[in-house]
C-alpha cells in the first residue's frame, strides 16, 4: 500500500530560491504478510507504563511504555485543521447532539479517518534522559552570569555532548534527514543547513517553519555566540528569509533542545 508523504524542492526563479510543496507516494520497502507497511503496525505492541505529561490546551501527550521489551516515549499531538478538508469535514462527517441551548449547541464531530490523523512521534530505546525530558517540570526563570555559564552550564553542555547533539551532526554529515533538507550553504564559516522542523505536520505551509543549524561546530549554545558571528547570523537571516520568502524565527540550538527529535 502506498503511503502519501510531502516532499520538498528548491525551485529557481530568476536567481531566487522558493519553497515548492508537492506529495509523492512511497512504496515501503518492508511489507506485512497483508500487503500493509510493518511502520504502520510499529505501536500495535507498545505497552504503556505512565503518562510523562499531558497537555490540555496544545492537544498533546507523551506517554512511557515498552516497545519490543525496550523503553520507549510517544507523543501524540492533534494536526492543525487545513482549509482544503472543511468541505469534506462538513459534507462527510456524523455529529452527536451533546447540548443545545437556544442558538447554541455542542456537538460530538465524527470525521473520515484520513481527516482525523494524529502526528506521533516514537522515541526507541528511549533512556532516563529522554523521559525525564519529557516529563511535566516546574519552570524557573534563571539570570546566568557569564561566569555562571562558564562554570556551570558549559560544563554540562560538554558533558552531555554526545546525547544532545548527535541527531545535529547527523544532519550536518548527511547521514541523516538528508531528503528533509530545503537549503544549504556549504561555506565552513558562515555555511548552514535550513530543514524543516519535526514539529510540522508536513501538509500545510501556513504553520511551516524551519531550522537552520549552522555548519560552525563550535557553537554550542546562545552564549557562544560573539561579534565574529555576525556574518553568519546575517548569512543565515538573508538566505533563509528573503530569498526562500518564508517567514522564519531564527535560533541557535542549545544543547538540551532536540527539537522533538
Amino acid at each position: 500500500m502506498a503511503d502519501i508523504v510531502v516532499k520538498r524542492e528548491l525551485e529557481s526563479e530568476d536567481g531566487e530560491l522558493s519553497l515548492k510543496v508537492k506529495k509523492r507516494k512511497v512504496i515501503s520497502d518492508n511489507v506485512g504478510e497483508e500487503g500493509e507497511p510493518e511502520c504502520q503496525k510499529i505501536l500495535s505492541g507498545f505497552k504503556t507504563s505512565s503518562v510523562l505529561s499531558d497537555y490540555t490546551r496544545e492537544k498533546r501527550i507523551f506517554i512511557h511504555g515498552t516497545l519490543a521489551d525496550q523503553d520507549a516515549v510517544v507523543i501524540m499531538e492533534k494536526t492543525p485543521f487545513r482549509e482544503d478538508d472543511l468541505a469534506e469535514f462538513f459534507s462527510n462527517s456524523t455529529l452527536k447532539l451533546d447540548m443545545k441551548n437556544d442558538i447554541y449547541s455542542t456537538y460530538k464531530l465524527r470525521a473520515p479517518p484520513h481527516l482525523n490523523e494524529i502526528k506521533t512521534t516514537v522515541v526507541c530505546p528511549a533512556t532516563k534522559k529522554h523521559l525525564n525530558k519529557y516529563k511535566r517540570q516546574e519552570s524557573f526563570l534563571v539570570e546566568e552570569t557569564k561566569t555562571d555559564y562558564e562554570s556551570i552550564t558549559l560544563p554540562f553542555i560538554e558533558k552531555q555532548n554526545t546525547f544532545s547533539l548527535q541527531w545535529v551532526y547527523n544532519i550536518l554529515q548527511k547521514k541523516a534527514e538528508v531528503e528533509r533538507i530545503v537549503y544549504e550553504d556549504p561555506d565552513p564559516d558562515t555555511g548552514f543547513m535550513l530543514l524543516p522542523d519535526f514539529k510540522w505536520d508536513q501538509k500545510q505551509v501556513d504553520d511551516l517553519y524551519l531550522i537552520a543549524i549552522v555548519h560552525p561546530m563550535n557553537i554550542k549554545s546562545l552564549r557562544d555566540l560573539t561579534a565574529e558571528h555576525i556574518p553568519l547570523l546575517k548569512n543565515i537571516w538573508q538566505k533563509g528569509q528573503v530569498k526562500l520568502q518564508l517567514p522564519m524565527c531564527l535560533s541557535v540550538e542549545e544543547s538540551e533542545t532536540e527539537q522533538n527529535h
